[in-house]
């Protein structure tokens, strides 16, 4: 993943630093982030992306992991 951010309709992706994305709306308000997450200890080389929340009272609250960060990023919609 490599867009550092789009302007449609879509939430927008801004690259905060390897492997971390800010999800922002139109508007430019903050929706959350995106985390790209692959195995280590032993595991298998899976890359999988975290969608986190951000909350009004700047929380941020795990959503789920997500086989792409396009699947991550649609549920930050």
């Amino acid at each position: 993943m490599n867009a550092s951010s789009t302007t449609t309709g879509r939430p927008a992706l801004r690259r905060v630093r390897e492997g971390y994305w800010r999800v922002t709306a139109a508007s430019g308000h903050v929706l959350g982030y995106v985390e790209l997450n692959e195995g280590g200890h032993g595991e298998p080389t899976v890359r999988r992306f975290t969608a986190k929340r951000l909350l009004p009272s700047l929380v941020v609250v795990p959503i789920g992991e997500f086989g792409s960060a396009e699947e991550a990023l649609e549920c930050l919609r």
